[in-house]
């Protein structure tokens, strides 16, 4: 706690913590059943390490070419952002806009391959995108790969499914527990690229000191219940456990699925 006396500034600007390599750790599995992982990620740390920018994308399963729809996701978001926090004024309101954007943008170019090849069972992903500023963490969403905080040893899903049984859950028409069995489980209501308009879901959050967060496709919370998530993180030292963790636990749970997740330490 800082000392009572130091001005209000002074505190500002002690509660600010900037994210270094250490801080952020990410990896993914194939799963125990799948014989590809059309899971994507990826994470970028800026100059200095003052701005970090992460993303998670599924690949829609059973359609053609999810692995080819989530690499490419991530590849556009990835290298516009390169671009974007080099050359712009990194701020919520830039950075909300930056991610809106650049969906739609990812969105449109893999609708337009779609239409191109004339895919009869169009290929799309979900995307978990999160900026974290000094202060500020932006994420924006399409599908049901989620975010997670841990502060103060209680997690908070961050994000909501876009998915048939994530609205049925918000509509009190069936419980969590019960939407595991459902039949229409794996149906989510949007992604990237299968339709040409896309309205992705945007946040933002306040970042605290000795805040932990996760990006994972539904291959880890399709095993692994946010209790569990909670537990596993915040008794991890450093994010690059925290993700050994997960993953382990995804495929003790039965690793039906690719699972892919993103820890960042702030």
């Amino acid at each position: 706690m800082e000392n009572e006396s130091k001005t209000s500034t002074e505190r500002l600007v002690l509660n600010l913590k900037d994210i270094t390599p250490g801080d952020i750790a990410a990896d993914s599995h194939v799963g125990l059943v799948r014989e590809g992982n059309e899971d994507s990620f990826g994470y970028y740390t800026s100059p200095g390490h003052s701005k970090t920018f992460a993303i998670v994308a599924d690949g829609i399963g059973g359609h053609q070419s999810g692995d080819l729809a989530s690499n490419l996701c991530v590849r556009i978001l990835l290298s516009d952002w390169r671009s974007f926090s080099r050359n712009s004024q990194l701020d919520k309101n830039n950075c909300s806009k930056f991610l809106m954007d650049t969906l739609v943008k990812a969105n449109t170019i893999i609708y337009d391959l779609n239409v191109a090849y004339n895919i009869a069972c169009p290929m799309g992903t979900t995307a978990m995108c999160g900026i974290f500023l000094s202060d500020w963490l932006i994420t924006a969403h399409a599908g049901d790969s989620r975010c997670y905080r841990i502060r103060n040893g209680q997690i908070t899903r961050l994000t909501h499914d876009h998915s048939i049984v994530g609205e049925l859950i918000r509509r009190k028409v069936i419980s969590e527990a019960e939407a595991f069995n459902h039949p229409f489980s794996h149906v989510i209501s949007k992604s990237v690229g299968p339709i040409l308009n896309l309205q992705p879901e945007l946040n933002v959050f306040e970042r605290i000191i000795g805040d932990r967060y996760v990006l994972c496709s539904d291959g880890l919370t399709n095993h692994v219940p946010d209790a569990e998530i909670l537990k596993l993180v915040f008794d991890s030292y450093d994010p690059a456990q925290a993700v050994r963790k997960l993953i382990n636990a995804a495929l003790r749970g039965g690793g039906e699925d690719n699972v892919t997740a993103i820890c960042v330490f702030a």
